[in-house]
């Protein structure tokens, strides 16, 4: 995996973001974490992450609206929407947003960091 990453956390639980940041980070990787959508657009602008790992159901933004505003800001930004919502409409608008991939809750942490790796390789 692209060694020292920044990867952005965007989810307002905070067991979900602690238990992404520990395991990222463990694998070498610089991490942000917010709790919501308006807080991962100010990262975006000021301190551009290589990846971002984007809640759906959050405050003041949701995933959908956060994702349509960072791929404006950034349409090459890898997006990952990981979200507790499974239903396929769930699915069909993160892909309308722009969002690069998408994972259920719970997750296997061994999906995810497969999934950054590839979309990390994508992106170089």
């Amino acid at each position: 995996m692209k060694g020292g990453a920044h990867i952005l956390l965007v989810d307002d639980n905070p067991h979900m973001l602690e238990f992404l940041d520990v395991r990222l980070r463990g694998l070498g990787l610089r991490t942000t974490i917010v709790d919501n959508g308006a807080a991962a657009l100010d990262v975006v602008r000021d301190d551009p992450p290589n990846l971002v790992i984007l809640d759906i159901a959050m405050p003041e933004l949701n995933g959908y609206q956060a994702c349509r505003a960072i791929k404006a800001q950034n349409a090459k930004l890898p997006v990952i929407m990981l979200t507790g919502k499974t239903e396929k409409a769930d699915r069909f608008w993160a892909q309308q947003c722009g969002a690069d991939d998408f994972l259920s809750k719970p997750v296997d942490p061994t999906v995810v960091v497969q999934r950054i790796a590839d979309l990390l390789e994508k992106a170089r």
